[in-house]
C-alpha cells in the first residue's frame, strides 16, 4: 500500500510532533507513507495545490472534511481495501479545504463531527491508518 498525507501547514507542537513521527515509524513497516507539507495559504490556494497533486499521482483521492462520511475502525480499514493500493489523504489548514477540492476527492472522510487543528487530523489520521493497518494484519493493537 503507497499511503500519501497532503496537509497544510507545518506542526508546530514538539509533543505532539513526536506522536506523530511514532505512528508514521509504525506504518512505515507495512506500508509506504509520505508526507507532503503544503504551505498553509488559504482554503482556494491550497486546493489548486492539492488538486494538481491528485491529477498528477493517480491516487485514490480522500479529503479530509467535517461534512463527510464518518466510519468505524474496522469499516475504514475495509475503506482503505477498496480504494486500492494508492491513496492520497488531504488535510486543510484553518480554512478547511474548498469546494472545488471536495467536488474532486473521490471519498469525503469526517474524524468526528467536532473540529480539530489541521495538526490534531494528522495525528488521528495517521493513528486510525496504523489501526487500519493492524486490522488487515489481524494485530493485537485494534481490540
Amino acid at each position: 500500500m503507497n499511503i500519501k498525507i497532503a496537509a497544510a501547514g507545518k506542526i508546530k507542537d514538539k509533543p505532539l510532533l513526536e506522536k506523530i513521527r511514532d505512528y508514521e515509524e509504525r506504518i512505515s513497516h507495512d506500508a509506504r507513507l509520505e508526507i507532503i507539507e503544503i504551505k498553509d495559504c488559504g482554503a482556494q490556494a491550497e486546493g489548486e495545490k492539492f488538486i494538481d497533486l491528485a491529477a498528477r499521482d493517480g491516487s485514490a483521492f480522500v479529503a479530509l472534511s467535517e461534512d463527510g462520511d464518518q466510519y468505524t475502525s474496522t469499516e475504514f480499514s475495509a475503506l482503505l481495501e477498496k480504494l486500492g493500493p494508492r491513496i492520497l489523504f488531504v488535510i486543510g489548514g484553518p480554512d478547511g479545504i474548498s469546494p472545488k477540492v471536495k467536488s474532486h476527492a473521490r471519498v469525503l472522510l469526517s474524524l468526528s463531527k467536532m473540529t480539530f487543528t489541521h495538526e490534531m487530523a494528522r495525528m488521528f489520521l495517521l493513528e486510525q491508518i496504523y489501526r487500519a493497518i493492524s486490522i488487515k494484519c489481524n494485530r493485537k493493537y485494534h481490540r
